[in-house]
């Protein structure tokens, strides 16, 4: 399912058939933010809109878990009160995201697709590269709030995986090192956590590819890891995550698109933007592993 929006394929319209029905407009920015948005690998969409301006969520910590523990009854007797923590309340407040382009009666007339279509095309990229900002910058800030949720890795960048056996990089300082070692530390947590997805900045995908060659994707399948790369991931670290288990994205207004006349210039605005929420209650799905460049 899409993050944002359901896509609506094999249509073909006009420009000014599809500035009657923004929907279309609506349906091909979602289409186009959606397959490039990296939040979706840290927060899942929930169904219901945000009321209020926020998302008021408990967050869930391992240190939660067992603080206390239940005991064998003796005949005749009640079994012990198990009080629980009480978990973290906080509020994620909504955030109003989104931009507006101009096209001419000219271009209408003309029915200058290209233009529309480029227009469309960046206004997608950069509301999807807005929403991916804010996206990793909520989730930094709650693993920053956890010490245990940054591992500290090996330099990527100076692998050795052929050659004399003097210098070829042990096994405990390889890449696969540092997924287990994070894997073990969600595993002591036990929270149920298991990685499936690998966060890295282009520059640590291209140091796998260089030195796994055409065995990089027999190397992730053995960690049980899907590679993805974005260039708003810090340089020298990379992300394991259990896919869409870190939060929610919810959204006030999910992405919208609107259309009206300018008399005075003869053109029409098209403002597209999104409204959403994001909440970390379960930043325990995320590692961060440092110190790979």
């Amino acid at each position: 399912m899409p993050t944002l929006l359901p896509t609506l394929t094999g249509r073909t319209l006009t420009v000014d058939a599809a500035l009657k029905h923004p929907t279309a407009i609506r349906d091909q920015i979602a289409k186009i933010a959606d397959a490039q948005l990296v939040a979706p690998n840290f927060f899942h969409p929930v169904g219901n809109p945000v009321e209020g301006g926020g998302v008021l969520y408990q967050v869930l910590r391992a240190s939660d878990q067992y603080s206390s523990d239940v005991e064998q009854r003796a005949p005749g007797q009640e079994y012990k009160v198990v009080e629980g923590v009480d978990p973290e309340q906080r509020l994620a407040r909504v955030e109003d995201w989104g931009g507006k382009f101009k096209i001419t009666d000219e271009q209408i007339e003309r029915n200058d697709v290209s233009y529309l279509d480029m227009q469309t095309t960046q206004l997608a990229n950069r509301i999807a590269r807005k929403l991916d900002t804010r996206a990793l910058a909520v989730l930094l800030d709650a693993l920053d709030d956890d010490p245990a949720s940054t591992i500290s890795g090996h330099n990527w960048s100076s692998l050795i995986l052929d050659g004399p056996l003097d210098q070829i990089t042990p096994s405990a300082s390889r890449p696969t090192a540092d997924f287990a070692a994070a894997q073990l530390a969600a595993d002591l947590e036990e929270l149920g956590v298991i990685h499936d997805v690998l966060v890295v900045h282009p520059e640590q995908a291209a140091a796998l590819r260089t030195a796994y060659a055409e065995n990089t994707g027999q190397m992730l399948e053995a960690a049980g890891l899907e590679l993805v790369s974005n260039t708003l991931v810090p340089v020298g670290s990379a992300f394991v995550a259990q896919t869409g288990e870190a939060g929610v994205i919810a959204f006030e207004k999910p992405v919208t698109v609107t259309t009206w006349r300018d008399e005075a210039t003869r053109s029409t605005w098209v403002q597209s933007y999104a409204v959403p929420a994001f909440a970390v209650n379960k930043p325990a799905a995320v590692k961060i592993i440092d110190g790979l460049a």
